[in-house]
């Protein structure tokens, strides 16, 4: 039997995913972490554009995440506009910034580059901390308030409860989906592919490398930006400690986990990353350690990732399968 087309087996595995507070009611802890997933792997897609498929290495993204998520919540928490406008202006504040920074940052060599975007979340986390008139300063922002129920005619989604939330949290995280597939299948995409291959054999081909690496940089942390505002309203407060640098590093866990310039990298490095920890709470003082043994493991013998791994193993057997039928 054939397997199924690769855009086939992505629309089933959306359909099942919205299928999941209706398959399983009761389950409310499970859809609280896979909601928690998918606030991070919004911030994964915008990562894994700059660094899975142009090969910049940021590793500040969540302070970008960080000023989605203050932009999305003072807009909120103020009443000036619903969610989908102070959303989208997150994504805009957050863009900017990522467009300030990299003007000057990405004619630096990848690992000045890589120094210098560590440079950028440390300080706009500290800006976090110490600007209390409008962040809030250590305590953060909360009463973040939920977007309003939606009601769709024949059914009502209140927002405001998990289940709800679950699937707007999906649905964003769709959009940034086939907003990352649009980018790597278009010609703009063929040639940050490119650019992470080789610069110099880009530019003699024609590929302004600068402009590429700007524009995808601006887009990519205005992505993360639409990340932090989601996650700041999910859990209804922002704070400092969720866009340090320990979270951007995890950021790019995440994105290495699931496999780095793969579609679907970011939401299985993010379930990943965030569930298997939950469950390995039986373990106690023991989960950090055998989690950590599992990503050593990982590294070892899957260096690309989940997907990558995955991919490996469909070509491997794929062509013992071929070779069998050939010779059969």
């Amino acid at each position: 039997m054939r397997p199924l087309p690769a855009a086939l087996s992505v629309v089933a595995l959306f359909v099942a995913l919205y299928l999941v507070p209706v398959l399983f009611p009761t389950q409310l802890y499970a859809l609280h972490i896979l909601t928690l997933a998918l606030c991070y792997a919004v911030p994964a897609i915008g990562l894994n554009l700059a660094f899975g498929y142009t090969g910049l290495v940021s590793l500040g993204h969540m302070g970008f995440a960080g000023v989605g998520a203050y932009a999305t919540a003072l807009l909120m928490k103020n009443g000036i506009v619903g969610f989908v406008p102070a959303l989208a202006a997150g994504a805009v504040a957050a863009g900017v910034v990522g467009l300030l920074v990299g003007l000057p940052c990405l004619r630096l060599r990848s690992h000045f580059f890589i120094v210098v975007t560590l440079a950028v979340g440390v300080i706009l986390y500290t800006l976090f901390n110490n600007l209390d008139t409008l962040t809030g300063g250590a305590e953060g922002l909360p009463g973040i308030p939920r977007p309003q129920p939606l009601d769709l005619g024949f059914v009502v989604i209140d927002f405001r409860r998990l289940q709800g939330f679950y699937w707007l949290a999906l649905t964003v995280f769709a959009v940034m989906f086939v907003l990352q597939w649009a980018i790597v299948r278009s010609d703009f995409g063929r040639s940050l592919a490119a650019i992470r291959q080789d610069e110099t054999v880009a530019a003699a081909r024609g590929v302004d490398v600068f402009a590429h690496k700007l524009a995808i940089f601006t887009i990519s942390a205005a992505i993360a930006g639409v990340g932090g505002g989601l996650k700041v309203t999910f859990l209804r407060a922002a704070a400092p400690l969720s866009f340090e640098l320990l979270e951007s590093i995890n950021l790019v866990m995440i994105v290495i986990l699931g496999g780095a310039g793969y579609l679907l990298g970011p939401l299985i490095g993010s379930v990943l990353f965030i569930a298997v920890p939950e469950v390995l709470r039986i373990a106690n003082e023991l989960r950090l350690v055998v989690f950590g043994a599992a990503l050593v493991l990982l590294a070892i013998y899957a260096p690309r990732g989940v997907c990558g791994f995955v991919a490996a193993m469909r070509r491997r057997f794929g062509s013992r399968g071929l070779a069998h039928v050939r010779h059969s």
